[in-house]
């Protein structure tokens, strides 16, 4: 039997994202290999495209989050499932949804398609709608790229 998967991407990663649930794996993954974002995709469907979509828009070191998109989690980034505690490694935490954020121990969003931002202990964290094009439009992620250009500025 396999074990639930909790973590895809890199476990250094300093940005992670926490998500209720993880995608369907291909039968031969092994947890150590790169996360190969088309393959989750054709795998999953759209759903899980639209979620690494708006991942890459929140966190593409530019504005080409098409060039960035297989490049996704493999060394910046990673995915946390169903978490009840923080990943040690990041500093910047992007929680998205009400069930990660209440399975962390966190306030819910109550505003849609808006973020909020908890400093904690020398760790930035940013609680998110779920990652959908209705809660988490395009307004809101650049509203978002903003906040996260800040903080890495500042930090």
């Amino acid at each position: 039997m396999r074990k639930k998967l909790t973590r895809l991407g890199s476990e250094t990663a300093k940005i992670g994202f926490y998500l209720p649930n993880p995608p369907n794996l291909p039968a031969d993954w092994d947890g150590a290999s790169k996360v190969n974002i088309e393959e989750l995709i054709t795998l999953n469907g759209n759903h899980w495209r639209k979620i690494f979509v708006i991942m890459a828009k929140i966190v593409c070191p530019n504005n080409d989050w098409r060039d960035y998109l297989p490049l996704l989690l493999q060394q910046n980034e990673s995915i946390h499932f169903g978490q009840s505690t923080l990943c040690p490694n990041a500093k910047i935490h992007l929680v998205c949804g009400q069930q990660s954020a209440l399975a962390l121990s966190l306030d819910i969003l109550t505003e849609p398609q808006s973020f909020r931002v908890i400093n904690q202990s020398n760790q930035q964290i940013y609680l998110l709608p779920y990652l959908d094009y209705r809660q988490c439009p395009n307004h809101t992620i650049a509203s978002l790229r903003t906040a996260l250009a800040a903080y890495k500025k500042g930090a």
